[in-house]
Order: structure tokens, then C-alpha cells, then sequence
């Protein structure tokens, strides 16, 4: 089984860069995707985001999703700090962690997980890993606090992931925040 991801990212109304990112990496390793919400809006939390994603382009291959989680805090020390939902697929298996208020939902096999508690950089609670073993056809969204919650994602499961991305951000977006929506389709 592979993942193909898609994703849209938005600014605030009225900013020119976001504070919001998505990381994609696939290799022999899986691969690992993530969707950073760092505080704030504007240039400030653009360069928070842009730190998070350095860090996760720089861990080495087969990290688990702790030790990306780890990471990730120790490299954003000093900035505003981030939430992130952090994933890794490999051989039908998805292992996450979401930190903050970056939210996770799933069609298809039923994905189980609960928000850690705290801010990547500054202070972390409780950190949660959650597993599930998924199945062609599943389909994951990852989506910012940008984006209302308030959606069935069955939906848009005949769309592809990146029509659904521009669908789920036309229709469910808050302009007042910035915005990303990334799509993870699960293919034999």
C-alpha cells in the first residue's frame, strides 16, 4: 500500500505569507506528512512554520513519530511555538500525534486519537501516539484550526484529494485564521 497526499494552504484575510505549513516526505522509510499551525499570523509565525518544516525535512529516515515530535520542540525553542499533527504511513500502518489544535478525521477505516496537550517549542503535556491499521480506499484529512470541523468527510469521497482540498477550503474555511487542509488517500 501507498499514500498520495494533497494539500492547500490559505493565509489570513488581508496577510501575504501563513503561519500555517504541510510537510510531505515519501521514501523507503513510508512517509511522513504534517500539518504545522504556528501562533499567530503573519511573518512571525511564517518563520515559526518554515523552522518546524526545516526540521522535519532534516530528521533522519525512519524517525518514529515520538522522536519527530521531540524534535520538532526542541527545534522550535526560541519562536512563537506550533500545534502539529504529525504523521507516518508504512506497510498499512499509520502512527500520529497531534499537538494542539491541528485535528485529524478519517473515512473509511475509523482512525482513534486524542489531542496532546500543549504547544511545540514552548511546552508540551502528556504526548499521545495513536496507531491505526488502514486499508485502500481510506481517505485522512489534516486540517489547521483554520478550518471548520464541521464537515462530513464521506462527502467528498469521490472527489480526488485535491479537488476535495480546494472543496473542504472553499466551504469551511474561517478568513479570520489561516488555513490548510491536506488530504491522505490510502492506494493499494
Amino acid at each position: 500500500m501507498k499514500v498520495a497526499v494533497e494539500y492547500t494552504i490559505l493565509p489570513k484575510d488581508g496577510e501575504r505569507v501563513s503561519g500555517d505549513a504541510a510537510f510531505v516526505r515519501a521514501g523507503e522509510d513510508g512517509c511522513l506528512f504534517a500539518v504545522i499551525d504556528a501562533l499567530g499570523h503573519g511573518e512571525h509565525a511564517a518563520a515559526a512554520a518554515d523552522v518546524a518544516l526545516k526540521a522535519l525535512a532534516d530528521a533522519p529516515p525512519g524517525d518514529d513519530v515520538r522522536a519527530l515530535i521531540d524534535r520538532l520542540h526542541a527545534r522550535l525553542r526560541g519562536t512563537r511555538g506550533a500545534a502539529g499533527m504529525i504523521c507516518r504511513f508504512r506497510d498499512g500502518r499509520l502512527q500520529g500525534c497531534g499537538i494542539g489544535n491541528v485535528e485529524l478525521m478519517s473515512h473509511g477505516t475509523r482512525v482513534q486519537w486524542l489531542q496532546s496537550p500543549g504547544i511545540l517549542g514552548a511546552s508540551l503535556g502528556k504526548v499521545r501516539i495513536f496507531d491505526a491499521q488502514l486499508a485502500p480506499g481510506d481517505r485522512l484529512a489534516l486540517f489547521s484550526d483554520g478550518i471548520s470541523p464541521r464537515f462530513d468527510l464521506s462527502l467528498f469521497r469521490g472527489m480526488k484529494a485535491a479537488e476535495a482540498c480546494r472543496a473542504l477550503m472553499s466551504r469551511h474555511r474561517r478568513s479570520h485564521d489561516d488555513s490548510t487542509v491536506l488530504i491522505a488517500d490510502i492506494e493499494p
